[in-house]
Parts: structure tokens; sequence; C-alpha cells
């Protein structure tokens, strides 16, 4: 499997992992996205589709992650450990010092797959999420 950026032809199918999200980016907000230096689009693939994505802030030596997803049918079988791993290897040869991210409270599979790859909880915002409203957990790692 590979960790590359997105090509533009890659956003329509990134625009149907963001599905998964209350608020999911479309294809024109990836599109514009893409052409934002602070902004990192990145696919998980092996040789003939897309398996995840990643949309990333990237600000000085620090990443933020907005967006991490895998297939819903590939949950489950280790493949979002191996694609965050590769990420967390990619924003250190990309000189990223610390990466956070938001998980909502109740996504315990989430929160798992981030402390089981060297995340640690770091705060919580309060009523974060809508629909539900729900708390986030911020949660970071030194790289």
């Amino acid at each position: 499997m590979e960790l590359k950026l997105a090509d533009k032809a890659d956003l329509s199918v990134v625009a149907e992992l963001e599905q998964t999200f209350v608020f999911p980016l479309s294809e024109e907000e990836l599109h514009k996205l893409k052409i934002n230096e602070t902004f990192r689009i990145l696919i998980w693939k092996n040789e003939r589709e897309i398996l995840g994505h990643c949309v990333l802030f990237r600000v000085m030596d620090e990443a933020e992650i907005t967006s991490f997803s895998v297939r819903k049918d590939l949950r489950g079988k280790g493949i979002g450990s191996e694609f965050l791993m590769k990420l967390l290897d990619y924003l250190r040869s990309d000189g990223a010092k610390i990466a956070y991210l938001d998980v909502r409270e109740s996504n315990t599979a989430a929160r798992r797959l981030y402390q089981k790859c060297g995340f640690s909880e770091i705060g919580r915002r309060k009523r974060f999420y809508q629909k539900p409203v729900e708390d986030a957990i911020g949660m970071g790692i030194e790289l």
C-alpha cells in the first residue's frame, strides 16, 4: 500500500470518503484546499483503489489532522493502523514536530487507534461536535 498526495483526479473519491463525517468537505472545497499550500490531502491506496484519506493543516512545525478515514467496509482489519503510522512518518519527513487531532468522545474505536499509534489525550472541547452535540477529545503526539 502507498501513501501519497492526492491528485486532482482523486478528489471525487476523497469527497465520497468525506461523507463519513457530519459536515463533509465537498469536492469543490477539496479542490480549494489542494491549492492552499498549508493543507495536504493524502490518500492511502493499493494498486487498484483508494482505501482511506487524510486532510491536514500544516503550519511551521505543527500538523493538525482535520479528517482521517478508512473506507467503512475495510475497518477493523488493521488498515487504519498501517495508514496512520505511514502518515506519522510522512509528517516527520515533512518537518512536523507535533500532530494534533480531535475525535468524538463516543468514537472509542478511533480513540483506541490513535492511542495505539502513540497519541495522548491533551484536552476536551465542550460541545464541539454537532448532530449529535458531543464533546471532542483533543489528542496529540510528539513526532
